[in-house]
């Protein structure tokens, strides 16, 4: 059993991504006196552009039933929605194996459980952090819609929609004359959608994630930009951290939270921990002058349109697998311009931007949350791949709970370190 804190005990946590920000702001309002790492600017990093979305409904791995026959597919379509950068294919082969390990059925139905009560949490533990950021008038707290050309693609759909259900997810079916009701915009192209009412979105991620930071500045915690070399150890613990430019830093407990770059410690504590890069692509489009009320996810494209404030749109999605230092293939965020007009029409690309961001992915789509197996006082929230937005607030509570010596509300034994 992990050693317990008490108020005022002194906290390092490593990452001021979405993920670092919810813990630290989470963890000074309980009493702790925190200090936040990161070697750049808060939220400047994976967090700066993801899709802004609370995506609760998202129980159903990554690594689904027969996955395997469509990763030549990947591999031969580099555009496509989720491609294999072949000259990385050897580094990544241990994940990929781990990948198809778990899209045996019976793992994906422990899987789906497991997701499945962490975003079941997500509304609830959102709710305390934002209201005492405040951040309320950015949670759009008005559902999603996921799109279907006809009745044939929303029926190849139906056994997923299905199976979130029976985890929990509440979803309607929208015919086409509803669909219009709610966006009125749509192309006549998608007759038929799924709309989750308790799904939300924020305006823009990093404005979000600068929120929560600023709120934890406030409550009383530090921020250090510095570069983090490695734990150290003494007493037979992690005591706290060795940066670059400051020197060793102590603390009762380190937090490591800094998504894929988590790596080094894993490593430094010979941990096998099968963590690869997810890239996601983004383009924004600040004066597309299209204004739409829901968050559009197309499920055919395996694509989103954000809608941000002043018809603003932000295009995300499609899945990279490749090193995190490759270069972009920005073809991969300018073809979203072209499946974004055949849904909403035309828009302005004045002053567009792109973007990619390294996603901390694991095979089984869990994250890591909770104490280092072998080294008391170290602590491991990272891996959340495509969901880093959306579990911040939820990893960030329970993470507390077990610092503090609480039981957690979930069996944590799914998300720990030690299950590779």
């Amino acid at each position: 059993m992990a050693h317990s804190l008490a108020a005022g005990d002194e906290v390092i946590v490593v990452g001021a991504g979405v993920v670092g920000l919810a813990i630290a702001l989470q963890l000074q309002l309980a009493g702790f006196a925190v200090t936040l790492l990161d070697r750049g600017e808060p939220a400047m990093e994976t967090s700066y552009g993801n899709a802004g979305a609370f995506a609760i409904s998202d129980v159903i791995p990554l690594a689904e039933p027969g996955v395997l026959r469509k990763v030549p597919g990947w591999m031969l379509d580099p555009l496509g929605p989720l491609a294999l950068r072949w000259r990385y294919l050897p580094s990544l082969l241990p994940w990929l194996l781990r990948f198809l390990a778990a899209s045996r059925p019976s793992r994906v139905a422990t899987l789906t459980r497991d997701l499945s009560a962490l975003l079941g949490r997500v509304n609830q533990d959102y709710a305390a952090l934002i209201a005492q950021a405040g951040l309320g008038a950015m949670w759009r707290r008005h559902g999603n819609l996921t799109l279907y050309r006809n009745q044939q693609e929303f029926d190849a759909a139906l056994p997923a929609w299905q199976e979130k259900r029976r985890h929990g997810v509440q979803w309607q079916a929208l015919s086409r004359s509803q669909l219009l009701e709610q966006e009125p915009l749509l192309a006549a192209e998608w007759q038929c959608a799924v709309r989750v009412p308790d799904w939300s979105h924020v305006d823009d991620p990093y404005t979000f994630s600068r929120g929560l930071f600023d709120a934890f500045v406030r409550a009383g915690g530090r921020f250090v930009q510095d570069e983090v070399l490695a734990t150290v150890e003494g007493n037979g613990r992690v005591s706290g951290v060795e940066t670059a430019s400051h020197g060793r830093m102590s603390a009762a407990a380190t937090v490591i939270a800094c998504g894929v770059w988590s790596d080094r410690f894993t490593r430094q504590h010979r941990y096998r921990v099968p963590l690869e890069s997810e890239r996601g692509y983004h383009v924004n489009l600040p004066k597309a002058g299209v204004r739409l009320h829901h968050f559009i996810q197309c499920a055919s494209e395996s694509f989103v349109i954000l809608p941000m404030a002043g018809g603003g749109l932000r295009l995300a999605g499609t899945v990279e697998l490749a090193h995190r230092d490759a270069p972009a293939d920005w073809r991969r965020a300018h073809i979203l311009l072209d499946k974004a007009r055949r849904i909403v029409g035309d828009f302005s690309t004045a002053d567009m931007t792109v973007w990619m961001g390294n996603r901390p992915s694991l095979p089984d789509t869990l994250p890591i949350i909770g104490p280092a197996p072998q080294q008391p006082g170290l602590w491991f929230a990272t891996g959340h791949g495509h969901l880093g937005l959306t579990l911040a607030a939820t990893t960030a509570v329970l993470l507390c709970d077990m610092l503090q010596g609480q039981s957690p509300a979930l069996d944590m034994q799914p998300y720990r370190l030690q299950r590779f």
